[in-house]
């Protein structure tokens, strides 16, 4: 009984001293509670750190060097895996077929093992492991074409497809550019050999417009820039390959399979050009500017030249043409022009428009409506920039003009006058150099109707060449009708002596008539050819006049030509003073 009392003592003594040491304590804490905190807190990281350390996930660096190595390591165990199935392959213990197919998913599998790792963002795992089923499928799918046989070229383009397809989502799905990059790194290495090797060019042509298109939208939705760069390129180039063999002699694709191809490549594009700068209402960047042209030249040019080579639907084509075309000018007109921060998209649009329509014109107009038709536009491009001053509708009546110049044949008729004095049978300019010629009077008129006061030297060029075509024009057909008026003999030809000075007589007419109408502020782009006009009679008589004209012919020819030296130069003096007053 003692002994029990003794103890609960001894017990109540106990906890009577606990209590005093806990208030003690809570007495210190209160007088330092910054300190007590900050261990508070070290007590708790200690705390969670052995937890983690217990539960083995300690967070590591990434980009330690031993994890590194770790991963190269793996990466070799699983290069040393597939080496093993191909030796078995090899050697007759599996088929083909089966040792084939059982590399292709120890590949796949791998990228299963990159998806998790990527899920548990655990980056530098998910890309070796990626790498690891690159450089062992794209490799395995080449020589089961070149060394096994076992796939033929359609059966290559659908492999190819599907493990680029699972790179790539892989890729999208972790958002990890990485991937992507060994995917197109893989994919189109690959798709090259293939291609030379089983000659399916448009399959693969096909599929590589496919993955440009993807990375085009993985740049858009990921701002993955850099990918659609090299697919682009590639694209591009399978398409001027299928081109190329439809022109070959065994034509192993028809000419429809080509042209198909040409404006996949280009509807495809510009297609998702629109639906960023339309939908979303973006500018459009120096990728798709450069690209457009790219598909443009090969999509657009190739099926053009294809038509003129074998006379394949050129009348369905042209007018699909002029469709894009007014659509591409309702685009930037109706929309774009109203968003004053999207200046680029006109001239995008614009510029797809200006390709369309004269391309589109070429494939349904014949002579002489070709050249009369794009004269009017140049006079409709010209006007419309006279009263709505939008600078893409002057480098629209240049380039119409331009166009015209060429397919009315007013630019060669004029060199070729100009250069021979000896020429056959004598051509009267047709009826389209006389459209020309009033067209071009008129677009002048209209484009010298409004002065910028910033960035007029570009517009000046762009006047200057509507100058020029008009200049050959006018002088084509005053050549060409005055030359036999005077000059006809009885072989149909014009005598070289009396043509040589009919064509420095123009020449010295048109200086003084340039010079003259230079003189106004307005014309001033004329006043710049007085000169270059001068030393080309100058040249031509050297090389022409003295050499076939009789002295009755070379005194009217030197005679006006001497005026032409005395008074433009004069007429133009009298515009630069004009210009340095005006301080322009």
């Amino acid at each position: 009984m003692d002994d029990r009392t003794a103890r609960l003592e001894g017990i109540v003594e106990e906890l009577r001293l606990t209590i005093l040491s806990l208030q003690q304590r809570v007495d210190l804490l209160e007088s330092n509670r910054p300190a007590a905190a900050e261990a508070a807190a070290a007590a708790d990281a200690a705390n969670a750190r052995r937890q983690a350390e217990a539960a083995g996930k300690v967070a590591r660096n990434p980009y330690d060097p031993i994890a590194i190595l770790s991963l190269v390591g793996r990466l070799f165990l699983v290069l040393a895996g597939a080496f093993f199935l191909r030796a078995m392959t090899e050697s007759g213990v599996l088929p083909p077929p089966i040792g084939l197919s059982i590399g292709f998913a120890y590949g796949l599998l791998w990228l299963f093992f990159a998806d998790r790792a990527g899920a548990r963002r655990q980056v530098p795992s998910a890309v070796f492991h990626a790498a690891g089923t690159a450089m062992v499928a794209f490799p395995l799918l080449v020589e089961a074409v070149t060394k096994f046989k076992v796939l033929d070229g359609q059966g290559s383009v659908i492999a190819v497809s599907v493990l680029t397809i699972a790179l790539l989502l892989v890729a999208w799905h972790q958002r990890l550019r990485a991937i992507g990059w060994i995917t197109v790194l893989g994919a189109l290495p690959t798709s090259a050999v293939l291609m030379s090797q089983t000659g399916a060019v448009a399959e693969f042509a096909c599929f590589l417009i496919a993955l440009g298109i993807v990375t085009l939208w993985f740049g858009y939705s990921l701002d993955w820039w850099g990918l659609r760069w090299p697919t682009a390129l590639a694209a591009d180039v399978a398409v001027v390959g299928v081109t190329l063999r439809v022109l070959a002699p065994e034509q192993p694709y028809a000419p429809q399979v080509a042209m198909l191809l040409q404006l996949l490549l280009l509807g495809a594009y510009v297609l998702s050009i629109a639906t960023r700068t339309l939908v979303r209402g973006r500018n459009v960047v120096p990728f798709e500017v450069a690209q457009t042209a790219a598909a443009l030249v090969v999509g657009f040019g190739g099926a053009l030249y294809l038509t003129q080579v074998t006379g394949i639907l050129p009348a369905t084509i042209g007018v699909i043409s002029l469709v894009l075309g007014a659509a591409c000018y309702g685009v930037a007109v109706a929309f774009l022009d109203r968003r004053k921060d999207k200046g680029r998209n006109v001239y995008y649009y614009t510029t797809l428009a200006l390709v369309h329509v004269i391309a589109g014109f070429i494939l349904v107009l014949a002579d002489p409506w070709l050249g009369i038709v794009l004269a009017a536009l140049s006079v409709v491009a010209a006007a419309l920039w006279a009263r709505l001053g939008r600078s893409f509708m002057l480098v629209h009546a240049a380039a119409y003009m331009l166009a015209a110049g060429i397919a009315s044949g007013a630019l060669l008729y004029c060199l070729t006058v100009l250069a021979s004095a000896k020429l056959g049978p004598w051509a009267l300019p047709g009826v389209a150099i006389l459209a020309v010629s009033a067209a071009g009077a008129a677009a002048a008129w209209f484009a010298a109707s409004r002065r910028s006061a910033t960035g007029d030297e570009i517009l000046s060029g762009l006047r200057l060449v509507i100058i020029l075509v008009f200049f050959a024009a006018v002088t084509a057909t005053v050549v060409g009708y005055v030359g036999p008026l005077v000059g006809r003999m009885a072989d149909r030809t014009v005598d070289p002596g009396v043509l040589a000075t009919v064509t420095t007589v123009v020449l010295s007419a048109a200086t003084l008539l340039t010079a003259w109408g230079g003189r106004q502020a307005r014309f001033r782009e004329w006043s710049w050819l007085v000169y270059p006009l001068l030393i080309a009679i100058g040249l031509k008589m050297a090389a022409q006049d003295f050499k076939y004209s009789r002295p009755s012919t070379l005194f009217i020819a030197m005679a006006l030509f001497g005026a032409a030296l005395i008074v433009a130069p004069r007429l133009r003096r009298g515009v630069e003073k004009a210009a340095t007053a005006s301080g322009d």
